[in-house]
């Protein structure tokens, strides 16, 4: 099976060292079981969600002033199997997947995908190579913290005072544990949905994330895009 190897490297913005550590990220143990002599991205993928928690914990408590649990509820909205197969579909990057004949790409598989990509990057080029993709691809588009820079929420209301529109946020579904459930909303400019955005942790994670998804919606109207 040919390997696209340039086309992945330009999708994760990282050429390789060693071009054989990504092939390696993207095969499955399925596709090694049935290629003998092939690796697979088993132990990439263990690498790679050490790498990914150091990371973003290094991140939160350098760059914010909350306490350890608020910490740990952050960080379980990057870290966890949602964003990282958002991120996965976001980058086009399941369908060069190496998999057995009879497997199916699922949420779970691309959720280890990009556990062994970040693996794979950490190996050839260093943290400070893996850090620049965690924080490009799942830090920024997945995490929002309560602040200035990232009080996408603030920045709305602020803006509808301007613009004398109402915004108001619908919860739309609560799923998974107490302890860290996942919650889908939708945000409402004069009672009319505009986005929805899920996110796990508090409800506020998803109403910052959707908040910022109608901040970008507004500007495209204003500079006369189409939202598709």
């Amino acid at each position: 099976m040919v390997f696209h190897l340039s086309e992945i490297e330009k999708k994760i913005e990282y050429s390789f060292k060693n071009p054989e550590i990504l092939r390696i990220a993207f095969t499955h143990a399925s596709y090694s079981n049935e290629k003998k002599g092939e690796k697979n991205n088993e132990r990439l993928e263990f690498l790679g969600d050490s790498v990914l928690g150091f990371v973003v914990t290094d991140y939160l408590f350098r760059g914010t002033n909350e306490d350890e649990g608020d910490m740990t509820m952050l960080k379980q909205a990057v870290v966890s199997f949602k964003p990282l197969s958002l991120a996965c579909d976001k980058l086009k990057l399941s369908s060069y997947l190496l998999v057995g004949e009879k497997v199916k790409i699922t949420e779970k598989l691309k959720e280890n995908l990009m556990e062994s990509i970040i693996g794979a990057i950490y190996l050839d080029g260093g943290v400070d190579e893996a850090q620049k993709f965690i924080i490009k691809n799942l830090i920024k588009p997945y995490l929002v913290i309560g602040g200035k820079v990232l009080d996408y929420k603030s920045e709305l209301n602020e803006l509808s005072s301007k613009r004398h529109f109402e915004v108001s946020y619908e919860l739309i579904k609560k799923t998974g544990l107490d302890n860290n459930p996942t919650h889908t909303v939708a945000v409402l400019i004069d009672k009319k949905r505009v986005a929805t955005a899920t996110a796990n942790g508090k409800r506020q994670n998803a109403e910052q994330l959707v908040a910022k998804k109608a901040l970008a919606i507004l500007q495209n109207k204003k500079n006369g895009k189409k939202h598709a």
